[in-house]
């Protein structure tokens, strides 16, 4: 159950932070000029919509990383286990996700 939570948040990871980055990537490897002008469009249409929920993302990651913690640690209780990968990563992305929205935030200001 735990592992659910933690895939989650590495989920909403990938989506807000690692599908735009690929998808920029992708343009610029391309060098494709006409379809970086659509694509531009697109992706600043995605952009103004996840900054407009940017701070209910990052609160439904936060809840995320408090539950899969708290699985982690109830299941630990009863159990040894090695080192928990997924909650380490897990909580990585949520650091990643705010270090990214407060760096994003300084630089529009």
């Amino acid at each position: 159950k735990a592992h659910l939570a933690h895939a989650a948040v590495m989920g909403l990871h990938a989506i807000c932070c690692g599908l735009p980055a690929l998808a920029i990537l992708a343009v610029a490897v391309s060098g494709a000029t006409s379809g970086v002008a659509l694509f531009a469009v697109y992706v600043g249409q995605i952009h103004h919509f996840l900054h407009g929920h940017e701070l209910w993302i990052l609160a439904g990651s936060a809840a995320l990383v408090v539950t899969g913690g708290w699985l982690e640690a109830s299941a630990r209780r009863h159990h040894k286990h090695g080192f928990p990968w997924m909650f380490a990563f897990s909580v990585f992305c949520f650091f990643a996700n705010v270090a990214i929205i407060v760096a994003h935030r300084a630089i529009a200001a």
